[in-house]
Parts: structure tokens; sequence; C-alpha cells
């Protein structure tokens, strides 16, 4: 026994060092310090301590206090204290990040690659645009699109994760070639411009038989001096990345300048615009009030965008040659004198004049243009209000309150006589006289965008021209112009 004794002290002692005061286990030979039992010190080493599972711990005898041991099934510290035993097990210590990175910038179609350095006994976590997620410590995202371009996020784990690292992903495309031109159906000599559907970008064009035959601008505008079909052509690189080629035939026109007129027919009248013409001029004239002094029709001038082939609806006004009943107002809006019988003068209790308009329907809200139409006579020889003009000319009252023209807000107020009233203007329409049991003595409201009011012993109010069309130009209106019919001229 004294051999095995003296065998285990000089094993101890070739790696500590002994002293009074405690036991060093170090390499350099260095003593223990005063205040130490054990001393152990290492660079390259750590101490072990008793490792069990819980129920060889649990098997343990008489435990003194404070007994530590590392359990192998909670992977946790025990010690025990008052009888019980106790677990410590910390903080978990995270991992070094990764480096992310990935191959962009990518054009659409290929294949993302991202990549994560090593971090040892790491597992990783990946996470990013378009709801991607990756276990794998370098993933890959085949036949990518934008909607794949972003940040995406990796955590190294071991235990518990690491500060996240980050790429950022750019993907181009896929690039669009697709473009459309304005006017649809350019005349020769017409510009035509060319609009891609894809901003900012690098773009090739070219155009079979054009002047420019081809252009690297954005938006270029481009003319042909025949008529025919001929082949556009573009391809759009961004980012280096290149289109598909879109090619389209436009239809170019040989358009000369022309114009056309129309009358007044008592009913709408139709035309077609050419299929080469993207504006018109157009000059309508209002109808004049009824009688022999009946206010004159308004005009208007404008020049308004339309698409070729469209359909326009013609409206002329027309002066009333009747007197009374439901038909006495001019057509297109012109207030009725609707007494019975019409006693008075030949210049008493006229119909309003109509207006003359332009629409892209048969609607009241599709008319592009407007000239109004005169207010008709009044009890004896009152003139009708003149057709605006942005205003209507008010009516002409000897008793009672004179009717005011249609604006462009609202149709204008009724003229009124011993607390009878006329009927006022509304949009489109003139408003009729006010009947009597004896006699026809007012005259209606002219016909416009608003309509003027109606008169009660005084002549009828002139309705409001407009020309506020969206994207007219030259406009201007012009009050009482026009006598007996309306009329409408497109030119182009």
């Amino acid at each position: 026994m004294s051999g095995i004794v003296f065998v285990a002290v000089m094993l101890l002692c070739g790696s500590s060092v002994l002293n009074a005061q405690g036991v060093a286990v170090n390499t350099s030979g260095s003593q223990a310090d005063p205040s130490s039992m054990l001393d152990v010190n290492s660079n390259t080493k750590g101490v072990l301590i008793s490792r069990m599972t819980t129920a060889e711990r649990n098997a343990i005898t008489a435990p003194a206090e404070g007994l530590t041991i590392f359990n192998t099934d909670t992977k946790c510290f025990n010690f025990f204290r008052n009888n019980g035993w106790y677990e410590w097990c910390g903080n978990c210590i995270a991992p070094a990040a990764p480096l992310a990175g990935n191959n962009g910038p990518l054009c659409a179609g290929s294949t993302l690659n991202l990549t994560a350095s090593t971090v040892p006994f790491a597992t990783y976590s990946w996470s990013g645009p378009n709801g991607f997620t990756s276990t794998l410590q370098n993933p890959s995202i085949s036949n990518v699109t934008s909607a794949n371009s972003g940040s995406y996020s990796v955590v190294s784990v071991v235990n518990c994760n690491s500060v996240p690292a980050t790429t950022n992903a750019v993907i181009t495309g896929p690039v669009s070639s697709a473009f459309t031109w304005n006017p649809p159906y350019p005349g020769t000599g017409n510009a035509a411009v060319f609009t891609p559907a894809l901003s900012g970008a690098s773009y090739s064009w070219t155009f079979q038989n054009g002047n420019p035959a081809s252009s690297t601008v954005q938006n270029p505008s481009v003319t042909w001096s025949s008529g025919g079909t001929f082949d556009v052509t573009l391809t759009v690189t961004q980012n280096g990345c290149v289109s598909g080629t879109t090619t389209h035939q436009i239809t170019v026109t040989n358009c000369s300048p022309g114009s056309t007129g129309f009358s007044y027919t008592g009913s709408v009248q139709t035309w077609t615009v050419p299929t080469c013409v993207s504006s018109i001029t157009v000059t309508a004239n209002g109808a004049q009030g009824g009688g022999p002094i009946g206010g004159n029709g308004g005009q208007a001038i404008a020049t308004i965008p339309v698409t070729g082939g469209a359909t326009l609806y013609i409206y002329v006004g027309g002066q009333p040659t009747t007197r009374p009943g439901a038909g006495s107002g001019g057509f297109n809006g012109g207030g009725a004198v609707n007494a019975l019988p019409c006693g008075g003068g030949t210049n008493d209790g006229w119909g309003g004049g109509g207006a003359s308009d332009v629409r892209t329907s048969t609607s009241l809200t599709d008319r592009i243009i407007v000239a109004a139409g005169g207010g008709g006579s009044g009890y004896s020889g009152r003139v009708g209000g003149t057709g605006g003009g942005l205003t209507g000319g008010p009516g002409v009252a000897p008793y009672g309150t004179a009717p005011t023209g249609g604006t462009q807000t609202g149709g204008g107020l009724a003229g009124v006589y011993n607390g009878v009233y006329a009927g006022a203007g509304a949009l489109g329409t003139g408003g009729d006289a006010a009947p009597t049991s004896s006699m026809c003595i007012g005259g209606g409201g002219g016909g416009g965008y608003y309509g003027g009011g109606g008169g009660y012993t005084s002549s009828g109010a002139g309705g409001s021209s407009w020309v506020s069309y969206p994207g007219s130009t030259n406009a201007s209106t012009n009050a009482g112009t026009n006598t007996g019919n309306g009329s409408v001229t497109i030119s182009w």
C-alpha cells in the first residue's frame, strides 16, 4: 500500500506544485494562489467535474452541502443545498455570425446562389423575400424574377442563434418590350409618338420606312411620307438584361386636311372621325330664339382631341317657327310656350332657340362643345336674351321680374309675374314660358350647356356656351352672333 501511495504522489507532482497552502496544476511551475486549495491554470484546457445522469446523481449517498456535478441528461450543472438538488444551466453563448453573400446582380430566369461562411458545429437558418426559407448553408433559387429581389438574412445555430448576417440580391426583370403609340392611325406627315411600357431603360427602335428609321430615345417621334402598314420593333435593355423583341404593325393613312358642315335637320346626325385624325376644330352656332326679335344664338369654337374611327353625334339647334304647344321650343333644348289660345302680337310669346353641340354619345353628359340658343321674344316686342358666351343674356320684362341666362354651373332663373313663375333653365334645356289663360306672352329660354330661364310677360333668357372639354385648345365663345337655325362645322 505504501508503494501505491508513493507512485500516486509522484504522478501528481509531475504535473503539479504542492505547498502548504494548496495544489497548483499548470505547465509553468508557478505556485498555487494563497487563497486556493487547488489552482488550475491553462490556456488550452479546462476543468472537468464529475459527469453523470440524473439517476446516478440521485444514487449518491448523503451528498455533502455544495456537492457539484454535471448532469448529462439536462446538460446543466447540479449542486446540493439544504437537502435538495438545484440546477444551474447558465446562458447560451451565441456562435459567430457567418458572412453572407450571393452571385447577383442577375437577370430574370437565372439561378440565385446564396452563400454563408462556415461556422464550426453550426447549422443555418435563412429567410428572405417572397416567403423564402432554407436550412442549407448555401441554398439556391432557380428561375428568379424581380419578386426574388431584396435582402436575405442568415443565422448560424449552435444551441442558440448568432446575430443575423444579410446580403442584398438584385434581380432585373422580366424586362418588358411592350409599347404603344399615339395617334393610333397617324396620317402621312403627322408624327406618331411611341411609349414603352418600361421607363428608365435602354432602347433600340427600328421603324420600317419611317423617319427616323431607328432610334435609341425612350419616346421617339416618327413620321411616314406615304401610307401603308409598317413594322415597328423594340428591344429593351435594363441592368444588362435584354428583353425579348416586340414588333407591332402601324397603319399610316393618306389623310389630307378637310372639313364637313352640318345644318339643322330636327334630329341627331352622326359623323365618323377619319382614322388618321387625332384632333378636330369645331365651330358651333346656336339657334336664334323664336320670333322676329328672338335673341341671337351664341358661338363656340375649340380644337378638341378625338380618336380616329370614333363616332360623334351632332345636334344642330333649331329656331322655333310655330307657337304655342309642346313643339314650340327649338330643337335641342329650347324652352316652349304652352299657353292656349295664343293672343297678342306676332312678337309675343315665342319658344327659345335650340343649342348646337357635338357629343361622343347621345347623352347630355357626353357633350364636347356647346353653342347656346337665344331666348324667345316676349310680350309687346321684348327682345329675347342672347345666347352666350359663357353666360346667357337675360330676358326683358315690362312687368314682374325677368329671367336670367344660363351659366357654367347652373340654369337661368325663371321670370316671375304676380307670384307666378315661369320655368327655370336646366342642364341642356331652357325654361318654358309661364302659361296664362288667354295669351302666350312670355318667351321660352334658350338651350345651352345650361339653359336660360323662361319668361312671363318677359322674353326668355339665353343659354350658356361651353368649350372646356379636357385637352381642348384654342377655345373661345361669342355671344349673340347667329341668326336663324344653328350650324356645326368640323375641320381637321
